[in-house]
């Protein structure tokens, strides 16, 4: 059984079972939120000389969801952003900016 989202969980850090916080919870569509990530020093850095570019925000699934507590969203073993999808479509009803 997967978690559920609900209003109470926006603001929350995201952490993988490691205890990395890798982003916040920004708001909810149905069944996934929306996380802004949190760049850790390495991705800042590299974004910084143009060697790479700090992620955008994603769709995280209640599937990917070990357990909510009332400080944080705590992921499921094995989780991969590659497993996430780009949130393009917030990205696309979002304000100009806002971005």
């Amino acid at each position: 059984m997967c978690a559920t989202f609900s209003e109470a969980d926006i603001g929350k850090p995201v952490e993988r079972t490691d205890g990395k916080v890798i982003g916040t919870v920004e708001e909810l569509e149905a069944g996934a939120a929306r996380v802004e990530p949190a760049p850790d020093v390495v991705d800042t850095i590299k974004a910084r000389f143009g060697w790479a570019e700090i992620g955008g925000p994603f769709l995280l699934s209640e599937d990917a969801v070990h357990e909510i507590t009332d400080t944080r969203v705590h992921l499921k073993e094995g989780f991969s952003r590659a497993d996430t999808r780009l949130d393009t479509e917030s990205e696309r009803k979002r304000p100009q900016a806002d971005r």
